[in-house]
């Protein structure tokens, strides 16, 4: 039996693919429509047209990964890449004609359905895992059970010790939720990556955390304006009709996120309000139903200034793998946000992400035979951790706090050492939510504070510049035995 840990479109692909070529699968989730997958709205990065090929696509993705790029994981993706929409297609699934166009891309490239790209698709494999009789299960796995390097067993909140797992792969996600201000639903904490770890697999490039440039709430309702949106026209402004975007990089408003996000925050911090204005968009409603249904719900319509503001999004880090998802551990895989194949280096280019989550579980049952490879550490630190574990914890709402404030979008070594100091008082290995909440913001900061130099989504305004020591170089962190 092969054990699917999340039901996004990482977990769902490979439930179908597994089961399409005859493995017996489950999938266990925490909340069925609870993922980031669901409330994606881009799409997918594919190199299809004829002006457009994957190495145009690797060239931009390697670029906006600002010198962290894995190159041979770039290469393999966008190859990878018209495979895998054909998968889906061949499936069932149907995509918009038009392509669109995101930021740091140099060609239309993104394939979707309207805007919600990523509700759509999961709500069709969620039908497609029941018509092939996959079982989803609503449960929470609480720790992983390894001996002599393999995977033995896991525990789960309902059913308990459950042994007879072949081989478990973990979809769960990353950990974008832990900061005040987020695109994420709450079920994105890093419980995958905490349990992982505390099981002796290695993670890397934790420091790295994107923030979206344009989040929106209104009324209480939070939501992330795609940034499709400002590839069909919108524009940036701020509270006196400034549209700033141009001078803080040439694209605008199609800069790399990084840059885009900090451009934000910067007018905010400055005491401005940032709006996004729609009406240069051609064909709104159409294009963009999903918007237009939020604009109408708030009595807004396209003429109307939208503030925005930065939040977490995406996390790069997270348990490393090879492309074909497989762990330091055997018979432990990682696909998806939760897993670091080195794809998107220190910054993610737009609509990759959904890219990797697909390649990697349509193709996994190719590899789960093979020999066990795991992933390789020969391009980085490998740093060997006795984690600090206190008996006391914080709510989740205060980990936010602490988290957007001292590990968010510009960071100080001071507050990076001040937040790993007010996490070592606290419980990091029972497993609770709060426990690998407050895990994982203490691995970030960590890592955060290791890397003395700005990169990508890593901004140290103590260390505002790349160094070139730290090219092509990332920060594996592993679990010493015995910790305390």
């Amino acid at each position: 039996m092969i054990y699917v840990i999340g039901d996004g479109i990482a977990g769902l692909t490979a439930a179908i693919s597994l089961k399409l070529h005859g493995y017996d699968t489950v999938v266990i989730t925490k909340d069925v429509y609870g993922g980031s997958s669901y409330v994606s709205k881009g799409g997918i990065a594919a190199a299809l047209s004829s002006d457009d090929s994957p190495e145009l696509h690797a060239e931009d993705t390697v670029r906006v990964g600002d010198g962290l790029c894995d190159v041979n994981a770039v290469n393999y993706f966008v190859k990878e890449a018209s495979y895998a929409i054909d998968t889906l297609v061949k499936w069932g699934f149907r995509f918009d004609e038009d392509l669109r166009l995101e930021g740091g891309h140099s060609r239309r490239r993104i394939h979707h359905k309207t805007d919600e790209t990523g509700r759509e698709l999961t709500s069709f494999l969620l039908k497609k895992a029941g018509d092939l009789g996959i079982s989803i299960v609503k449960d929470r796995v609480l720790s992983l059970i390894v001996r002599d390097g393999k995977l033995r067993s896991f525990i789960t909140e309902s059913r308990g010790l459950v042994g007879d797992a072949d081989a478990l792969v973990l979809a769960t996600g990353g950990y974008a939720y832990l900061w005040q201000y987020s695109s994420n639903p709450p079920t994105n904490m890093g419980d995958g990556i905490a349990m992982a770890f505390r099981a002796g697999a290695l993670v890397s490039d934790l420091e790295f955390v994107q923030f979206h440039p344009t989040v929106t709430m209104i009324n209480g309702e939070t939501m992330l304006l795609s940034e499709t949106l400002r590839g069909e026209g919108a524009i940036l402004i701020d509270n006196n009709g400034v549209r700033f975007t141009f001078n803080y990089h040439k694209d605008g408003e199609l800069a790399p996120r990084d840059v885009l996000a900090r451009a934000v925050y910067t007018e905010i911090m400055k005491g401005r309000k940032v709006y996004m204005v729609f009406s240069n968009i051609k064909d709104f409603e159409r294009k963009f139903p999903g918007v237009n249904k939020f604009l109408r719900r708030h009595g807004l319509s396209i003429n109307s200034k939208i503030p925005v503001f930065p939040g977490a999004h995406f996390t790069i880090g997270g348990i490393r793998t090879n492309v074909k998802g497989e762990t330091n551990i055997v018979d432990l895989y990682a696909i998806g946000e939760v897993s670091d194949t080195g794809f998107h280096g220190a910054n993610r280019l737009a609509s990759n992400s959904l890219l990797e989550a697909l390649v990697m579980g349509i193709n996994l049952p190719n590899y789960v035979n093979e020999p066990w490879e795991g992933p390789s550490t020969s391009d980085g630190k490998l740093i060997n951790l006795k984690v600090p574990n206190g008996s006391s914890s914080l709510s989740i709402d205060e980990i936010r706090r602490i988290n957007w404030e001292l590990i968010g979008i510009v960071r100080h070594g001071e507050g990076l050492q001040r937040a790993m100091r007010m996490y070592a008082y606290h419980d990091m290995y029972s497993g609770t939510e709060e426990s690998n909440a407050i895990l994982l913001s203490y691995l970030t900061a960590l890592s955060a504070l290791i890397r003395e130099e700005s990169r990508g989504v890593h901004y140290r305004n103590d260390y505002p510049n790349r160094d070139s020591r730290w090219e092509n170089k990332r920060i594996y962190l592993s679990l010493a035995p015995h910790s305390s």
